[in-house]
């Protein structure tokens, strides 16, 4: 991860979640898994795939109280049409740091695990624009 997108991602996280220091156990863990997923696939895979995982949670959700295979089957199913410049070992990186993030987020539910998506999201657009202005 360049230090540049290390800085967009903290800025997002403190944005969002205050001081590293007051974080909560779940949030720390969480944005260092976040940088494993950035750092792995990079700023534009990761938003395809972050966006992937957001819609799963999402979906994951909306079927609360419903019979159904649960967010690993959903982030395989919204990440099947993505194109990827990303190397299949990146993908499978990223593809455990998100599972294990879930894992995180139903043991220790806190902010949840949308909000530091969303974050990361962010900070990966953030990253993107300068690229897709100059082009």
């Amino acid at each position: 991860m360049t230090t540049d997108m290390e800085h967009l991602l903290n800025a997002r996280l403190y944005e969002r979640f205050g001081d590293a220091a007051d974080w909560a156990e779940v949030t720390s863990l969480t944005a260092s898994l976040l940088r494993v997923v950035v750092s792995a696939l990079g700023p534009e895979d990761a938003v395809a795939f972050l966006t992937a995982a957001r819609r799963a949670l999402d979906e994951e959700e909306s079927r609360a109280g419903t019979i159904h295979l649960g967010f690993g089957a959903h982030l395989w199913t919204h990440l099947e049409d993505v194109s990827w410049g990303a190397s299949a070992l990146a993908r499978t990186t990223a593809w455990d740091a998100v599972l294990t993030m879930h894992r995180l987020s139903v043991l220790a539910p806190g902010p949840g695990l949308g909000a530091h998506v969303d974050s990361a999201l962010e900070a990966c657009r953030l990253r993107l624009v300068p690229a897709a202005a100059g082009v």
